[in-house]
């Protein structure tokens, strides 16, 4: 299970790195980040993640809705996507049908996130 790619995507570097060490401390290795969406775009197409945590906003031309809609339309189809946001009841059902297994709303405890994590990746 820990062996699995995880991609974790998020603009803000007080959040997306922290939350790779905390991934790594737990036995994670096989972590890798985006800060934008056109790095997000190409590291899905070329790495084919088998785990995806995608913010939705991010500062750039293309959201995380978009870069969802693209990776289930043939990027990285099977990998499995969960979205994160704030505003949870904005983009909830949006992102449900077009493909993410999960709606994460933030901020989300760390340790409520792990065992998040390891329960998906075990069904891959």
């Amino acid at each position: 299970m820990f062996n699995k790619k995880i991609l974790i995507v998020d603009d803000i570097e007080y959040v997306r790195d922290p939350f790779v060490r905390f991934l790594n401390r737990r036995g994670f290795k096989n972590v890798i980040t985006a800060a934008k969406a056109d790095e997000a775009l190409e590291k899905i197409e070329r790495e084919k993640p088998d785990f995806i945590v995608l913010d939705i906003q991010l500062e750039d031309k293309i959201d995380g809705v978009e870069i969802l809609r693209r990776t289930k339309a043939g990027l990285s189809p099977n990998s499995k996507i969960v979205m994160m946001s704030g505003h949870k009841d904005i983009y909830e059902d949006e992102c449900l049908k077009l493909g993410a297994i999960e709606f994460w709303g933030k901020p989300m405890d760390p340790d409520i996130m792990i065992e998040n994590i390891k329960r998906i990746l075990s069904t891959l």
